[in-house]
């Protein structure tokens, strides 16, 4: 199996492969077969390179290495920073550490773009625009201004070019996930190219800036009833994919407890009013905010807080919230067989796994945290320790749940800053209990029996035509079984080289004695007293000799 990339990309390739071994990568480069584009001298010098490097731990020039790459590997980064279950504590704590700060552009560049995007001058669709950004991102920057009705507003404008930048690297980056899938067999567990596929896919969503005021305005619709929560509004005629305007939101940033306190605001009533909403969110609404960090949430009253910035958004179906409902209790009950039981359906569990040995490693790790009072136990840190548990035996769990428990551990890390005392388990349980008498009700059994009335209707209905074209096509002779392999790319890429390597071997053999047989018999014509064809077949078959044996050492399967 070979990979391809256009020529920028192999360019971009260069500039990556020589930051990390400037940060001490080498080795792992070696293993992924990306040193046959590293230049000698590179060679020669990385030993230097690990030298200088070699007192700071593998984990932090991890995260120095990223931010040196740029915008798509501090987002990849940051992505990574949530999977606890793939990395561990010291890699995680430093990725935690990626800030999405660069230095602001030129206004004259959000003068074109807005120009470019909104199809007139800022000056005619805004009365007035300060200069001076309020956030400056790797995507976008984030400017304060007034519309002409006199609306305050801040307006997001996205950087220029940033989408074929973010496209180039994440092609890349692809390219090192499927040479990590060929040459690392151990990360394959993990799926490299499925992660960087789902990157892609989130990083993507974040650039169209029109997704983000749709759920903005999702949000705003949901919570138009409850006076506790602010969602700022979206200007539609002053938004496009790369230009979003919304209302300006002034108020404390939820972890400046010592502002709320000279206001005089009771920090215990902010985190009953946030772990309650989120729960919300989830239990209700069915989506939630996907990025809790103290940046976009602020406290704009008494128990009254406002969310900003939606650009992740986590969402849940029916099922999801019934296991994460079944989750919660159990933790709260102690309930070890309902938490495995739950677990174990949420997940894609492999045929051959050792379900005892599963069941007592959980348990054991249930025990950790149930031998905790309560409002020391931390969900977020649970559901990751259980992530850890399940990526071991090959489990496959939702990617929702991998965002939820990041969110988790956000909403626990900030409600306790604000009030430690802060129970999460019983702020989530009026929601889990409403969710599950909900699901026993009659209705709702009502429901279900005529959903299921409808499929096995589907069924029979569909049934008899669909034996009858078995039978035809097995009396017909034209039934088949097609098979699917997987993981044999390898195998049948290495019987390819393998082939390939012994038939230039024959053709080398072939020319010696061909040769030799031209200098016995002594066929003309002569140079230098001996046959032109001979002496043409030995130094063909020398040449093709050295080449192969070059590239069987460089692949170094002797």
């Amino acid at each position: 199996m070979r990979f391809y990339l256009g020529y920028k990309s192999i360019k971009r390739l260069h500039q990556i492969v020589s930051v990390l071994i400037k940060y001490g990568f080498y080795p792992l480069l070696e293993r992924l077969h990306l040193t046959r584009i590293v230049s000698l001298p590179q060679k020669l010098r990385w030993k230097k390179a690990m030298r200088e490097v070699e007192t700071v731990s593998e984990a932090e020039r991890l995260r120095r290495a990223i931010e040196e790459l740029g915008p798509s590997f501090i987002k990849l980064g940051q992505i990574l920073s949530t999977r606890s279950d793939l990395l561990p504590e010291d890699y995680i704590s430093e990725l935690l550490k990626l800030q999405d700060e660069v230095s602001p552009i030129e206004f004259g560049e959000i003068r074109k773009i807005v120009r470019e995007e909104l199809g007139a001058p800022l000056d005619e669709l805004f009365t007035s625009v300060d200069e001076r950004p309020i956030a400056a991102a790797s995507i976008a920057q984030v400017h304060r201004a007034v519309t002409k009705d006199g609306e305050d507003v801040v307006v997001k404008v996205q950087r220029p070019n940033i989408e074929e930048i973010i496209n180039a690297d994440v092609a890349v980056i692809l390219y090192i996930a499927r040479l990590m899938e060929r040459y690392l067999p151990e990360s394959r567990l993990y799926g490299p190219t499925g992660m960087v596929e789902e990157f892609s896919t989130a990083i993507k969503k974040e650039m169209d800036f029109t997704l983000e005021g749709s759920y903005t305005g999702r949000f705003r619709e949901r919570f138009a009833d409850d006076e506790r929560v602010v969602i700022p509004k979206v200007f539609w005629n002053l938004t496009t994919k790369r230009v979003l305007t919304m209302e300006r939101i002034e108020g404390i940033k939820i972890d400046n407890t010592d502002a709320m306190r000279r206001e005089g605001i009771d920090t215990r009533g902010v985190a009953h009013t946030l772990a309650n909403q989120f729960f919300r969110q989830v239990f209700e609404f069915g989506f939630f905010h996907g990025d809790l960090h103290s940046g976009n949430i602020f406290v704009v009253g008494q128990d009254r807080i406002a969310f900003v910035d939606f650009g992740i958004v986590g969402n849940v179906d029916a099922e999801f919230m019934e296991n994460l409902a079944d989750i919660l209790i159990g933790i709260g009950k102690e309930d070890y067989e309902l938490l495995t039981k739950v677990y174990m359906r949420m997940g894609m569990v492999p045929e051959d796994i050792d379900r005892a040995a599963f069941r007592r490693e959980y348990h054991d790790l249930l025990l950790h945290y149930f031998g905790r009072p309560v409002v020391n136990t931390r969900i977020g840190e649970l559901l990751v320790d259980y992530m850890r548990i399940a990526a071991r035996y090959r489990i496959k769990l939702p990617q929702n749940l991998l965002l939820l428990s990041k969110c988790l551990i956000e909403l626990e890390g900030l409600g306790r800053l604000l009030h430690p005392g802060l129970n999460i388990l019983k702020e989530s349980e009026q929601y889990a209990e409403k969710l599950l008498c909900k699901k026993v009700s009659p209705s709702a059994i009502a429901g279900d029996v005529v959903e299921m009335m409808r499929d096995y209707h589907e069924l029979t209905k569909n049934l008899p035509s669909q034996l009858n074209q078995i039978l035809r096509k097995m009396t017909s002779d034209r039934f088949t079984i097609d098979f699917m392999h997987k993981g044999l790319e390898d195998f049948m890429g290495e019987i390819d080289r393998s082939s390939n390597r012994l038939t230039v071997g024959i053709i080398v053999a072939a020319l010696i004695i061909g040769a030799s047989l031209v200098l016995a018999f002594e066929g003309g014509p002569f140079l230098f007293g001996y046959p032109v064809i001979g002496v043409l077949g030995f130094v063909t078959a020398g040449l093709l000799g050295i080449w192969l044996a070059a590239l069987i050492i460089k692949s170094g399967k002797f």
